[in-house]
């Protein structure tokens, strides 16, 4: 089990790595026969530790050459962009992200150039739902070397799309046009709350926050709060979860059947945040677990998961929610169990407790490397706002449900939402007020905090490997 765990992450981490040197170094013919005959040399070595050193090169390799090949791709938008041409475009949005609404171009025809069919990507800053439609009018324009526009290009942009003139139509039909539906239902079920309410359920259950104050928005970020303004993996959990209990009398092969569709769905729904595909890949690969009846054991998941979103979508190595995500996963999962052992408090408050400490102790080298910033209150605040997300999130997505096919029925169904939106609202209010509630951190000082981490981390895998053999006997 350990050496098995071991190449899971030694991929993974291989993988990050390589997918990191490639975005901005060209490997060589002579790099990648070398690495190669390297790797070999190391297997024929037959030795458990060159193996081992062989998967990580190997993984590395193929991480960089991935990224390499992306960052080489030219298409004939990209070309165009270069003339800065006022063009004409037709074509399907792909998705919605914090770069933009990234949409793949049918037709494109520029002023004293003949049109071209589906010549690549582009980014526009406007909003679109998946599978729906794009027309524009506007101005072609290249992507640079800032920080943003490669971003954008490593998310599968060739080129931005400035438009003097836009038509957006949601999906006509399918699972797009239902999912659509669903994040309208929703926006107008919740319309009748109150206005801070509404923007919290919105956040919480699409990653919508753009009808929240910026006040607000701001003492949630240092109370700690504010992967609650966006889905993350718990909402993903929280809906798998549901459905996994409405489900609980059904056959085994219709229960795995649910958990499929659902997790699909919600990823229509609220899309491709990096979060939600990390928990969605974790909940993908639990469910191939049950359909061949074994367990699915967290840590493998995770790493399996990291695996599969670095190999399909490597821009994901530079998303500080990828990032958070996967490290409060692991933090939990290593470091909750034993913390909730020696908290001395009942069960009912030390579990709760010792999740919301574990999480913090592991994303607090991330947010201190990419934000410099720490918040000293996050534990408290999560302890108190975090039972109310549950049935905010599970109401949330009903009352969506239901105003998709029936508007009324939709805000009535919302209007349980109020308490538990108002109570997370006041949580973050109170505990995002002070001072003192968060305090900057020099960023050089995220790798003085990894190295204990790493330590406890290492500790806490002896344990659950001793356990593991103590229970074998």
């Amino acid at each position: 089990m350990g050496g098995a765990l071991a190449r899971i992450w030694l991929t993974a981490g291989g993988l990050w790595v390589g997918t990191t040197y490639g975005w901005s170094h060209a490997l060589s013919p002579p790099a990648l026969v070398a690495v190669v005959a390297a790797a070999g040399a190391l297997v024929l070595r037959r030795r458990p530790f060159s193996r081992l050193v062989a998967i990580f090169s190997v993984a590395a390799l193929l991480g960089a050459v991935g990224a390499g090949l992306r960052t080489q791709r030219r298409s004939p938008v990209e070309a165009m962009a270069h003339g800065v041409p006022s063009c004409t475009l037709s074509g399907r949005v792909v998705e919605a992200t914090g770069l933009g609404t990234l949409a793949a171009v049918r037709h494109l025809s520029c002023e004293g150039r003949p049109g071209i069919d589906r010549p690549g990507n582009v980014f526009l800053d406007i909003r679109g739902h998946p599978g729906g439609t794009v027309r524009a009018e506007g101005w072609l324009i290249p992507l640079t070397d800032e920080p943003f526009d490669v971003a954008r290009r490593r998310a599968g942009g060739d080129a931005a799309f400035a438009p003097t003139t836009v038509d957006v139509q949601d999906p006509e039909g399918g699972v797009f046009a239902l999912a659509a539906s669903i994040r309208t239902g929703l926006r107008r079920a919740t319309a009748t709350l109150d206005p801070r309410a509404a923007a919290l359920v919105q956040g919480l259950t699409l990653g919508d926050t753009d009808s929240l104050d910026p006040a607000s928005v701001e003492r949630f970020r240092r109370a700690g709060l504010a992967h609650l303004l966006a889905v993350s993996g718990t909402n993903v959990a929280i809906v798998l979860g549901t459905v996994a209990l409405a489900a609980r009398r059904l056959p085994h092969k219709l229960r795995v059947a649910a958990g499929a569709a659902t997790l699909a769905l919600f990823v229509l729904v609220v899309g491709p945040d990096p979060s939600v595909l990390r928990a969605a890949a974790m909940g993908g690969i639990g469910l191939i677990a049950l359909t061949l009846n074994r367990a699915a054991e967290p840590l493998y998941a995770l790493g399996l998961a990291l695996i599969v979103l670095l190999g399909a979508r490597p821009a994901l190595v530079d998303s500080v929610g990828l990032q958070l995500s996967a490290a409060a996963t692991a933090g939990i999962v290593l470091w909750s169990g034993g913390l909730a052992r020696i908290l001395p408090m009942p069960g009912l408050l030390s579990v709760p407790l010792a999740v919301t400490l574990a999480a913090q102790a592991g994303v607090a080298p991330v947010l201190i490397g990419a934000f410099g910033e720490l918040s000293l209150i996050a534990p408290v605040a999560n302890l108190l706002a975090v039972p109310a997300v549950a049935p905010a999130t599970v109401l949330g997505i009903g009352a969506g449900l239901i105003g998709a096919a029936h508007p009324a029925l939709g805000a009535l169904a919302a209007r349980p939402i109020a308490p538990f939106a108002s109570w997370i609202l006041w949580v973050g209010d109170i505990c995002g007020e002070p001072a003192w509630a968060a305090v900057d951190v020099p960023k050089a000082a995220a790798w003085a905090v990894t190295v204990p981490l790493i330590a406890a981390a290492g500790a806490a895998l002896r344990a659950r490997h001793h356990g593991d053999l103590g229970a074998g006997r």
